[in-house]
C-alpha cells in the first residue's frame, strides 16, 4: 500500500503530460497570509501539489515553496506571477517552470542525500578535496558577481540578492549580519546543505565560503578571505563567515 501511494504521488506531481511548477514565494507573516494566493489560485483554475512554509520567530516574513498543477488552468506563468505579485503581503515571487531554469540558464536538481555523497566523496579526499570545493565555489561567486554588480547601487544589495537566490534554490536559510563595503562582511547561515547531518571538528562549509570569497572579491575588486568561525557540523547552532580583505 505505501509503494502504491508513492507511484500516486511521484506520477501526480510529475506525470509528463502535465503542466508542473514550482513557486518560492515570500510574504509578511500575518494571520492571513495564506487566504488571498490561495483564492487566487482557485479562481484561476491552478491546482496545489503541495505547499511547505517555513516561519519563525525572529523573521517577520514567511516563505513557501508550493509545487502548482496549471494544466487547466485559464493563467500563464508568466500572468500567475504577475497576479501573486500584485497581492499586497507578497514581497517576493520566484516561478521555476520545468524543465528548470533561472532566467536563461538551465537548472538541474539534486536531492539532499545526493549531494551529500557528492560532497562526501570529496571530503574523503582530505586537504585536497577541500580545495577543490573552495575553488569550485569560487568561480561560481566570480560568475555571478559580473552578472550582478551592475544591477544594484551596493555591494550590499548585490549580496542580498546572491543569498536569496541561493535561499530559493534550497541551499539554506541566510542573513547578513554586518556589511561594511570593502572592509568587513558577516553572514550567518542556517541549514546549509554542505554542514546537514555532517559531524566533524572543523568548519566544513568549503563551497559555500568559496563562493562569498569570489563573490566579494570580484564585488570589492580585492582579494577577499572567507574565515568560517562557527559551523553547524561542530555542533554549533549556525554556520558564521567573516570576510575581509587580506
Amino acid at each position: 500500500m505505501a509503494l502504491k501511494r508513492r507511484q500516486e504521488w511521484v506520477g501526480e506531481r510529475y506525470f509528463p503530460e502535465r503542466h508542473i511548477v514550482l513557486v518560492s514565494v515570500e510574504l509578511e507573516g500575518r494571520a492571513d497570509y495564506a487566504l488571498e494566493p490561495l483564492k487566487l489560485l482557485a479562481e484561476r483554475g491552478v491546482r496545489m501539489l503541495s505547499c511547505t512554509t517555513q516561519a519563525h520567530p525572529d523573521r517577520h516574513l514567511v516563505h513557501a515553496t508550493i509545487f502548482l498543477d496549471l494544466t487547466e488552468s485559464t493563467a500563464s506563468p508568466s500572468e500567475l506571477t504577475r497576479e501573486l505579485s500584485r497581492i499586497p503581503h507578497v514581497k517576493r515571487i520566484e516561478l521555476i517552470d520545468i524543465p528548470l531554469t533561472q532566467g536563461e540558464a538551465r537548472l538541474v536538481s539534486f536531492t539532499l542525500a545526493e549531494m551529500h555523497h557528492l560532497l562526501g566523496m570529496l571530503r574523503e579526499l582530505g586537504t585536497g578535496g577541500e580545495a577543490i570545493m573552495y575553488h569550485m565555489g569560487f568561480r561560481a561567486g566570480a560568475a555571478l558577481a559580473d552578472k550582478l554588480v551592475s544591477c544594484y547601487e551596493t555591494g550590499r544589495q548585490a549580496l542580498e540578492y546572491l543569498l536569496l537566490y541561493y535561499e530559493s534554490l534550497g541551499r539554506g536559510r541566510f542573513k547578513i549580519r554586518e556589511y561594511e563595503e570593502g572592509v568587513k562582511c558577516r553572514v550567518e547561515a542556517r541549514e546549509l546543505i554542505e554542514c546537514v547531518g555532517v559531524v566533524s571538528d572543523k568548519p566544513t562549509s568549503h563551497m559555500f565560503r568559496g563562493l562569498l570569497a569570489g563573490f566579494l572579491s570580484k564585488l570589492w575588486g580585492r582579494d577577499v578571505k572567507v574565515v568560517e568561525t562557527t559551523c553547524i557540523a561542530m555542533g554549533d547552532p549556525y554556520c558564521e563567515f567573516l570576510a575581509q580583505p587580506r
